[in-house]
């Protein structure tokens, strides 16, 4: 289970590092590049059916204000994230979880709504690109989970995103 884990641990590195490069436009419109990314050989490894489950973040989707709709740098990185997702299920069974984010400005229900359209949308092109629905579960956190706590644009534009968790075991 600690080589999957690493294994994982490994490959949500590399597409967080090389898929993942930050680019600020400015900082009223900041968003996400995706460069392109080593290919990764992946050994096999046994697996028990009463281990843990182990949990790992993969790249993080930003989106535009008011917007629940993919960039194509924002494609660019749910794709690395299928890859790490199907590279785990390989080995292992899994559970996906994406959580939909909205920075602190709106009322409560709409930022509600507008991070379950956001967790929605990156669950839709994870089944596209081959993810089984039934392993893929969305939530919606409003403005409740920022990662930045400024009242900024650049603070604003981190907080509008996606996460996804990868649960193995």
């Amino acid at each position: 289970m600690k080589n999957l884990l690493k294994v994982v641990l490994v490959f949500a590195l590399a597409a967080g590092l090389t898929a993942c490069k930050k680019n600020v436009k400015d900082d009223a419109n900041a968003d996400l590049t995706a460069g392109t990314g080593a290919e990764m050989v992946l050994e096999e490894t046994d697996v028990t059916s009463n281990v843990p489950s182990q949990e790992v973040s993969l790249g993080v989707v930003h989106f535009d204000l008011d917007k629940a709709t993919l960039s194509a740098d924002a494609r660019k990185i749910v794709e690395a994230n299928a890859q790490a997702i199907k590279a785990a299920a390989a080995m292992a069974s899994y559970q996906v979880t994406v959580e939909g984010n909205c920075d602190d400005r709106g009322t409560i229900a709409y930022n509600i709504a507008l991070g379950q359209k956001r967790a929605d949308e990156v669950k839709a092109y994870y089944v596209r690109m081959g993810i089984p629905a039934a392993n893929i579960t969305t939530v919606s956190y409003g403005e409740e989970k920022p990662v930045c706590y400024e009242a900024s644009q650049s603070c604003w534009a981190q907080n509008r995103r996606a996460d996804t968790l990868l649960s193995v075991k």
